[in-house]
């Protein structure tokens, strides 16, 4: 699902460029990351993260966005920068051979997504063995998720942290890293997976 004009302005203002990139650092900075290694941001808007992320760790980085104007506004800012790419590509179905990443980072994009469970299958496709998947995203309490289903069907990816449990027991990755914030209607859940 494509953003609105207000959700595009949010997210595409610096402070707010500023708090995901600490987010994603804080998740990068408890994984082993090697110069060199390939890495995908699904859902990468501005291109923020993924400029950060190459600057640093000096990795191949691809962002990948399903808004076109997203993915303009990220390649602009990225021209001077060799070895980051940016496509415009739905998450439930990536253009890109089976396991080309070794990290796949996501940071709220899955409750937008309303076949949530192809786009994972889709980031389990892409990702290596002993790869990463970095994830964090609201998932909702198991009676909101009830009401979200009927009330917002086929718009929202409505899920809970015990259907996203399923699909990593399921898909041969092991947590390695996870943290739950909970509020009444949903929970903020980050957490590290990795490829077995």
């Amino acid at each position: 699902m494509k953003l609105g004009k207000i959700e595009k302005w949010f997210i595409n203002r610096e402070k707010h460029s500023k708090k995901i990139i600490e987010k994603a650092e804080g998740l990068l900075n408890l994984i082993d990351i090697k110069s060199g290694q390939n890495y995908l941001e699904i859902g990468c808007g501005s291109g923020a993260v993924a400029r950060y992320v190459f600057k640093k760790y000096k990795l191949n980085v691809t962002g990948t966005d399903i808004d076109k104007d997203q993915i303009l506004l990220a390649s602009r800012d990225s021209t001077h920068i060799k070895n980051i790419t940016f496509l415009e590509a739905d998450a439930t179905h990536l253009p890109f051979k089976d396991k080309s990443f070794d990290m796949v980072l996501s940071i709220n994009v899955l409750h937008h997504i309303s076949n949530w469970v192809d786009a994972l299958k889709e980031i389990n496709r892409v990702l290596r063995g002993n790869g990463y998947f970095i994830l964090v995203d609201l998932f909702y309490s198991k009676w909101t998720a009830k009401i979200g289903r009927i009330l917002v069907r086929n718009v929202y990816g409505i899920t809970t942290i015990d259907n996203l449990n399923i699909f990593i027991n399921d898909n041969k990755f092991s947590t390695i890293y996870s943290q739950v914030s909970k509020s009444f209607m949903w929970n903020n859940l980050e957490t590290i997976c990795k490829k077995r």
